[in-house]
Formats: structure tokens, sequence, C-alpha cells
């Protein structure tokens, strides 16, 4: 970025001014520019640097105030056993069954991270990976159908319900 002032160097100082607003009884912090400036320029303009004047130490204590009474409000939703989300990524445990409802859109992202899903799909004792393969088959088959009956498509409904059918058959023998 160029030097505002002399337009022909490259600015290496930024210059933040707050100008009191005209009530600044009430936590007003009136207006914040910032000014780009090469070095020489800022020299000759023999700004202040090292300590703050005694009339912008007013100024820079009310915006410290109000950066500090933002940042304790709560960040994020709760949820009613209590737990915030400021909690839960601090302790990495969820309060009750209902957090994993209220914090879902920042969960799902991290249990896509971590796991590549979003639905427990591991083994249950005793069964091995054909038998859940097909479980899964019959239960996208379960869901299909149910499309096609809500969508009135019942030709592909009957079809659906006859591969159903001949897959329950096999988990049943």
């Amino acid at each position: 970025m160029r030097c505002e002032l002399c337009e022909e160097n490259q600015a290496s100082v930024y210059v933040t001014d707050l100008i009191p607003a005209a009530d600044t009884a009430h936590g007003e912090l009136g207006e914040v520019t910032l000014r780009h400036m090469c070095s020489s320029c800022a020299a000759d303009l023999n700004l202040p640097h090292g300590q703050v004047p005694g009339d912008n130490k007013a100024m820079l204590f009310k915006l410290l105030q109000k950066t500090a009474k933002a940042s304790k409000k709560p960040v994020g939703p709760a949820c009613k056993c209590g737990m915030t989300l400021h909690e839960l990524r601090a302790q990495g445990r969820l309060g009750c069954q209902d957090c994993y409802e209220v914090f879902r859109p920042h969960l799902v992202p991290l249990f896509m991270r971590m796991h590549q899903a979003t639905e427990h799909t591991g083994r249950a004792p005793g069964t091995d990976a054909k038998e859940i393969e097909l479980s899964v088959r019959i239960e996208k088959l379960r869901e299909r159908m149910n499309v096609a009956i809500r969508e009135e498509d019942y030709e592909d409904a009957a079809k659906l319900r006859d591969e159903l059918t001949d897959l329950e058959a096999k988990v049943a023998d």
C-alpha cells in the first residue's frame, strides 16, 4: 500500500485516530480513522509515540472496558443443562443428550474431520462385515421404498419391496 500523503513510498506506519464524539460521557468513542503513511512523512508530522496523551487515555480506557465487557458475554448457544460452546471446547465433553442438537452446527464438521461420518456405523458384537453390509443395504432399500411410496411411484416401490423381501430372507437363513 502506498503512503497517503506523498503517494510515492511504501506505507510502513499506520496511524489510528480516535475522534471523540460530542457526548463522550456515555462511552461513545466517536469516529475512528486509519491513515497509512511512509516513515519519512510520519517523521515530518512529528507524531506522538510512546506514551498516549492524557485526553486519549480516557478514550483508550473506555475502549478497553467495552472490549472486556463484550468478551465476558457467552459466545454461541447454551444448552438447557448449562453447557456453553466455550465450555464444550474447553472440556471436550457434552453435558447431556440435548447438547448434540444444540451444538450440532459445531459438532458436524468436527465429526466429519475426525471420523469422516456423522453417524456411528461400528460393529455390533458377534456380527461380521457381511452381515453389517447386508443390514445397511436393507435399511437403504427400506428408505428408497418409503420415498417411492411418498412419491406415489408404486411400481418402483413394489420392485424395492420384492428385493427387500429377498434380502431379509437371506438374513433369516
